[in-house]
């Protein structure tokens, strides 16, 4: 009787009429003879790194299949396996060999399906953590921590406009773990994606903002103290998606995520600082006149904070107070705009109401001629006197008196990536928003 030829044999007759070396190669073979869990992962890790070191279109073909038959061989055990033991023992030798990070560099080289493989291996690796926990679980963070390159591979691939969509996916599964999204908190993968959401490829900005999403509400326990401790930098590049305006997709899913976080008990100290600052009180009055009544409404969840504030900074306040009037205008025609909606109705009148508190206490404040102490521009705090001005702390916005049909500038200035548009459009634009000029107010525009 015919001997009956292993399921391997015609890959390792593929293998070798490819040209490729197969001496002391280990080869699996799968069905009816067992294979060591350190054969499987050294030939993955040897095959990945011969695949980026082959030069031919048909080196890199043959290299690339190989990779695809291994991963797949390894998937195809780590469905099978009955005890937690043996899947255990093919985890940490693929770890050992450092297999992830291996596969991530040469993921871009892989053939379609291959790439597919590799990326559902990767993910098998992760859910070891998400799903199962144990040994295998511990060993997987603990590879992930000591191995920040692999952090660093994966936010790369998040650019790439081959393997985006695979690597955004990996960082989707890996932040389901409050273990592996400290990691990667750790590793700086936040700014990395805060860069990348504002893309010029609209699927890598939108994979990147979703990941980045993730990573941020997933686990707001930890999430709030990393954007806490690095409060200047990761605002600043968060608004410039705010104002991001040639991408109005990202602009309204930002401003979205930006007031469920400030509105989150987990980010109740953030948010507290948050609306001290004026310069961020600026930017969301001018999101309240954007072109998009959607980014209007959304915009207004986060100016309220600003009002309701009962610590406003002397800056906050009077830049308040300076524009209540076109604010208030500004805000009535919201009541026609998110009709039926009583919780927004019962928000909108209580700022209404803030703001017109505000508008009696400069006038008692103007006819008294009491000074008022307050921090200028240049951070110095000094007494301001009615019929004084302060310069604004951006320009267009008054934080101080200012002379009746003062004119504005004609320019346009560029603060901290906000565009602010001056000059007789942007004029046009204040007054249609209620912002005017001859009842002492400028616009937020």
């Amino acid at each position: 009787m015919a001997a009956v030829a292993s399921p391997w044999a015609a890959l390792f007759h593929s293998w070798g009429s490819n040209g490729l070396s197969l001496q002391n190669e280990p080869v699996p073979c799968w069905t009816g003879e067992p294979v060591r869990p350190q054969e499987v992962a050294q030939a993955i890790a040897d095959s990945a790194k011969g695949l980026l070191s082959s030069s031919s279109y048909d080196a890199k073909a043959a290299a690339s299949h190989r990779v695809g038959k291994l991963v797949n061989a390894s998937l195809e055990r780590f469905d099978i396996a009955r005890n937690g033991e043996a899947s255990a023992d093919l985890t940490a030798e693929l770890l050992a060999n450092d297999v992830p990070r291996k596969l991530l560099e040469c993921l871009q080289a892989l053939e379609f399906e291959d790439r597919k493989s590799a990326a559902r291996l990767l993910d098998v690796l992760i859910r070891r953590v998400t799903k199962e926990g144990g040994e295998a679980a511990t060993q997987v963070v603990e590879y992930v921590r000591t191995h920040p390159v692999l952090v660093s591979r994966l936010l790369e691939g998040c650019q790439n406009e081959e393997v985006f969509f695979l690597c955004a996916q990996l960082v989707r599964s890996c932040v389901e773990s409050e273990e592996l999204t400290k990691a990667m908190l750790e590793a700086g993968s936040a700014p990395h994606l805060l860069g990348l959401a504002a893309h010029e490829n609209f699927e890598i900005s939108s994979e990147a903002f979703g990941a980045l999403q993730n990573l941020l509400v997933s686990n707001k326990r930890l999430s709030a103290p990393y954007v806490q401790d690095n409060f200047a930098q990761f605002f600043t590049a968060f608004h410039v998606l705010l104002t991001q305006e040639r991408n109005y997709v990202i602009q309204r899913q930002a401003i979205r995520l930006l007031a469920e976080l400030l509105l989150d008990a987990e980010f109740q100290p953030i948010m507290s600082e948050y609306v001290k600052n004026a310069h961020f009180l600026q930017i969301h009055m001018n999101l309240l006149i954007n072109d998009s009544v959607a980014i209007q409404l959304e915009a207004f969840h986060i100016f309220k904070l600003f009002v309701a504030n009962p610590f406003k900074p002397p800056r906050v306040q009077v830049i308040l107070a300076r524009n209540r009037r076109g604010l208030i205008r500004k805000l009535r025609t919201f009541y026609d705009k998110q009709k039926g909606d009583e919780n927004f109705s019962a928000d909108l009148t209580a700022v209404l109401d803030a703001l017109a508190a505000m508008e009696a206490s400069r006038r008692g404040s103007r006819s008294s001629g009491a000074p008022l102490a307050m921090r200028c521009p240049d951070g110095e705090a000094r007494v301001h006197r009615p019929g004084r001005a302060w310069a604004a702390p951006v320009r267009g916005l008054r934080c101080g008196p200012r002379r009746r049909g003062a004119r504005l500038s004609v320019a346009r200035t560029r603060l901290s990536g906000l565009v602010v548009a001056r000059g007789a459009r942007a004029g046009a634009r204040q007054r249609g928003a209620g912002y005017s000029r001859e009842d002492g107010d400028s616009g937020a525009g």
